[in-house]
């Protein structure tokens, strides 16, 4: 299935690089980024999600966009820089790809958007596993800056000129975290909850969510390893960590698979056809013995 042309802000990053080669041979992608692409033989349109007009421009022509470009986590800017550039970024893409006539886009949500992560100890999971129904509560400016996203991209769903999906991933793990991820495995009070992803299998659902038929207008799916980092079980990690038992909503995910994730991917594989490869012993063998931090060193 060809896509079509596809814009991709955000496609220089991190993440952005992996969801430019899972379009490979797929879609006609151009990357929108303040520098160019690792690949040489893809377009590039140098500009900022916070520069609408410049958006606008670079979107004509285009049947879908992605949408990742973002401050990523708390600690990386200031929170007025963070919130301005994840909430007016986004609303500038869905404005600009409405205005310019695109029919599909998909936007990088998180799953900090829970509230579970940089937010209060006292707010812990309603029940597990935590599905797109869990009621979101953040209160800090990154994890509020995600859902005030989501919000926004149901608006311009609502509005029914173009399709509007969104992607929550867990912990993206990338090389350099590679030597940490036994030890988050192993730390009760890991704050992403043991859970994680490969770049590669948030750029699957990226494309995936691109192929939806054209009747898909809007809907959010948590992006996620099928396991956790969790040396335990992870329903006695968690009573580990909180002292006392959650509510069970979907047996079944922890009966066939005690070191399943706390975030249920039941709806991304239902729906997307996501099927997720991730796994993290695998890339923990890669890393040297000496470079390892082992299961005593510090949560990330």
């Amino acid at each position: 299935m060809h896509l079509g042309k596809v814009a991709v802000t955000g496609g220089s990053g991190r993440l952005g690089r992996f969801v430019v080669d899972e379009l490979a041979g797929r879609a006609d992608v151009t990357v929108i980024d303040i520098r160019p692409p690792v690949q040489k033989d893809v377009a590039f349109i140098e500009s900022t999600v916070l520069d609408f007009e410049g958006l606008k421009r670079a979107f004509a022509g285009h049947d879908a966009v992605i949408h990742l470009a973002a401050i990523p986590n708390p600690r990386t800017a200031p929170a007025d820089i963070t919130f301005n550039t994840n909430v007016q970024g986004t609303w500038n893409v869905l404005q600009a790809a409405e205005d310019a006539g695109v029919k599909r886009v998909a936007v990088a949500s998180s799953d900090a958007a829970t509230g579970l992560h940089y937010n209060p100890p006292d707010w812990d999971p309603q029940y597990l596993p935590v599905d797109e129904a869990h009621v979101l509560r953040p209160i800090e400016f990154y994890s509020l800056s995600k859902e005030v996203t989501e919000v926004m991209c149901r608006c311009y769903a609502v509005r029914g000129k173009m399709s509007v999906m969104v992607i929550r991933p867990t912990h993206i793990v990338f090389e350099p975290e590679w030597p940490e991820l036994e030890a988050r495995g192993a730390d009760p009070q890991n704050y992403h909850f043991w859970a994680y992803v490969e770049p590669e299998d948030v750029a699957q659902a990226f494309r995936r969510s691109l192929e939806l038929p054209s009747s898909a207008r809007h809907d959010t799916f948590f992006i996620a390893a099928a396991d956790s980092l969790a040396a335990k079980p992870t329903l006695d990690m968690m009573r580990e960590r909180i002292g006392r038992d959650l509510p069970v909503k979907n047996a079944a995910v922890f009966e066939k698979d005690p070191y399943a994730s706390i975030f249920d991917i039941s709806h991304a594989r239902e729906v997307l056809g996501y099927a997720p490869k991730s796994d993290w012993r695998k890339l923990y063998a890669k890393v040297p013995e000496a470079r390892r931090w082992g299961p005593k060193a510090p949560a990330a």
